[in-house]
């Protein structure tokens, strides 16, 4: 292989990893958004029972309904493919801790794995200075 060659392929591979830390990076947000749903959910039904007359009933990203909690026993859970159970508040409470919990692990892994690509990025971008010093 030719220097020419090689110095291509080491450009390209930079180019792969940049678009894999961009993938990587849009997976974080994501997985952050959804875990702040899931704290959101759980500091809600850990007070459920405080809760009197009208209040703001988290739905999703930053959206309320204003309404008023007849039944603070029971709640509906996603158990997903568009599905909902109805179940007391301390199994949707363990429900959405494992789902937290699941989540977190995924957001860990997926800085992990960002931390791991920018290092590559960094060795070929450090290789690739060292060869044009010369």
């Amino acid at each position: 292989m030719t220097d020419d060659s090689k110095l291509d392929q080491i450009a390209y591979s930079m180019e792969i990893l940049k678009q894999q830390m961009g993938e990587v990076r849009d997976q974080e947000q994501s997985l952050a958004l959804v875990l702040q749903d899931i704290l959101n959910s759980l500091n809600f039904l850990r007070n459920i029972s405080g809760v009197e007359g009208d209040s703001l009933i988290p739905i999703g990203r930053g959206l309320y309904v204003v309404g008023d909690i007849k039944d603070k026993d029971r709640v509906m859970v996603d158990i997903g493919t568009g599905a909902y159970k109805k179940t007391k508040v301390d199994d949707a409470l363990s429900i959405l801790e494992d789902r937290r919990v699941e989540i977190s692990r995924a957001l860990e892994n997926a800085r992990k794995s960002e931390e791991e690509i920018q290092r590559r990025y960094l060795q070929l971008e450090d290789y690739l200075n060292r060869v044009y010093q010369k």
